[in-house]
């Protein structure tokens, strides 16, 4: 199969990308770090094709999608990119506000814009899109991140019904907290933190089983659940009692 991954350079991106690759798929990648790319093509130079863009740059990004798209159907499509500002009870400055809206909401529907019309063309293939946990309950830590990751929920809720009439599988996986480069910078405990080996599995179980909506770990996610049916004065006052507690 041939797949495609935003955020190839790091984390769960560059994780996935290993796997595909020992499982002897095609892959085209797409991350801001070369170097990180070419150690990936080096494991199978002939079926790994690397992109060193910066997603956020929209016209150049799919210009590049476009080119590919000419010779080659994505099965799979990964929209794994993303960043945060970080966790602090202060409101975030635009411009930090705005690089995360960039890459977390738009920077996914350039990347899936053209591959799901080539997918609906065909009537198959599966877009995939990482969202969060920290989607469900919008912390006061977390003002940007949280609500990309809300609006890529939505997101995934329209597209997903859209594609059913094509045959397309759109995938939303919800992970918690995994040991990456974007949760290294967190300077509070991270509740139920996962290694990166075991999201890898579950995420890989989710594109497989072509989960629509697939959240993990379920302990966390129903904790989170739970939180989300209160009031929202009892709810308000949970999150500021722990806000204040860990910042």
């Amino acid at each position: 199969m041939n797949i495609a991954i935003t955020g190839a350079s790091s984390g769960i991106g560059y994780g996935l990308a290993k796997r595909y690759i020992k499982k002897g798929h095609t892959l085209f990648l797409f991350a801001r770090r070369k170097e990180k790319l070419e150690e990936l093509k080096e494991l199978a130079p002939d079926r790994v094709n690397i992109y060193p863009v910066d997603i956020t740059d929209f016209e150049k990004f799919q210009e590049i999608l476009n080119d590919i798209l000419k010779e080659n159907f994505i099965d799979i499509a990964i929209a794994n990119a993303g960043t945060s500002t970080g966790h602090g009870l202060e409101v975030p400055d635009f411009q930090s506000f705005k690089k995360t809206y960039h890459l977390n909401v738009l920077g996914v529907h350039a990347f899936l814009e053209p591959i799901v019309k080539k997918m609906i063309e065909n009537k198959k293939g599966k877009a995939v899109v990482i969202s969060s946990l920290a989607s469900i309950i919008a912390s006061p830590s977390s003002t940007a991140y949280s609500s990309t990751k809300r609006a890529l929920n939505s997101y995934c809720e329209s597209l997903r019904n859209l594609g059913h009439f094509h045959n397309v599988k759109v995938i939303n996986i919800m992970p918690g907290f995994i040991k990456t480069p974007l949760t290294a910078k967190n300077k509070f405990k991270m509740p139920f933190l996962m290694e990166l080996d075991y999201a890898l599995n579950k995420i890989e179980y989710a594109i497989e089983k072509n989960k629509k909506e697939y959240a993990f770990p379920k302990f966390f996610y129903f904790v989170l659940r739970f939180l989300s049916c209160m009031p929202a004065f009892v709810r308000d006052f949970i999150l500021k009692k722990t806000a204040k507690k860990v910042f």
